[in-house]
């Protein structure tokens, strides 16, 4: 409130120092001291309008926080380092899943169960729990909470993983023992419930 009280003033600051600036010019008076005045009224105005929460990327919806989490799953978009000589695919199957765990700690723990090849990433974090809770109730919000993006972010990740480890591997993102709301394979979407 006290935002609008600002941007509301800066607003009539501005209107003023503008009327006062073209009286200045219009009798050749000195203009330093309004074009100053007149310039931090504009700036003060501009920045209070900003702060205003009506400007907020902070929005009603719970899914707003997907952006942020969606900037920590492209950090897993890189290639993991696998398949050096001597070494098993077991052993790189391991050595994946701790790159991905460590990739992927802020969004929640990394599990892989050898005989479906999956690599599954069970959500803890509270704001994507959050966001996935709000998708699944109203999935039309998946284009405003920047799931799209996310869904990228998980193909490249994807990708990755069929490049050091071959085909046949999938990724898969779900909340507690729900079905995944995510499902990937060899650099592709298998299943995107919001879609």
């Amino acid at each position: 409130m006290m935002i609008l009280g600002f941007a509301i003033m800066g607003g009539l600051i501005t209107i003023i120092a503008a009327f006062s600036l073209v009286m200045a010019i219009q009798n050749g008076s000195s203009k330093v001291g309004v074009s100053l005045l007149l310039g931090l009224a504009l700036l003060g105005t501009v920045i209070s309008i900003w702060k205003l929460p009506y400007w907020s990327h902070q929005t009603a919806t719970p899914a707003a926080h997907t952006a942020k989490q969606s900037q920590i799953s492209s950090q897993s978009g890189q290639a993991f380092s696998a398949s050096s000589s001597g070494v098993t695919q077991a052993d790189n199957e391991k050595s994946v899943q701790q790159q991905l765990a460590k990739a992927l700690t802020k969004l929640g723990t990394v599990t892989f169960d050898r005989s479906s090849k999956t690599y599954t990433l069970t959500v803890t974090n509270s704001d994507l729990k959050q966001t996935i809770q709000a998708l699944t109730k109203k999935p039309s919000l998946a284009k405003q909470a920047k799931w799209p993006r996310f869904v990228e972010n998980f193909t490249k990740t994807s990708a990755s993983l069929e490049k050091s480890l071959g085909k046949g591997y999938s990724l898969e993102v779900r909340v507690g023992h729900q079905s995944p709301v995510l499902v990937f394979k060899d650099g592709y979407v298998v299943k995107n419930q919001f879609e």
